[in-house]
């Protein structure tokens, strides 16, 4: 009957241990990875501040122009 449920399953099988509520497999590399990760989220970050520091002081140019004229 295991046989059927295998082959019924197909790769599944690996994951259905998790759903019911087995171990996770662990990750040599997943502290690396997490690292990795945080790293990139803070460029994007401080790529987006950069952006939006550049898109104000755009703004506040404009916003100066304005005012000369008035």
């Amino acid at each position: 009957m295991d046989f059927v449920m295998k082959q019924a399953l197909g790769g599944a099988t690996k994951d259905m241990g998790k759903m019911l509520g087995g171990e996770e497999e662990k990750d040599p590399d997943a502290q690396k990875k997490e690292e990795e990760r945080q790293e990139a989220l803070r460029q994007q970050e401080e790529e987006r501040k950069a952006k939006h520091a550049r898109m104000e002081a755009e703004r506040e140019k404009v916003r100066q122009q304005i005012r000369d004229k008035a």
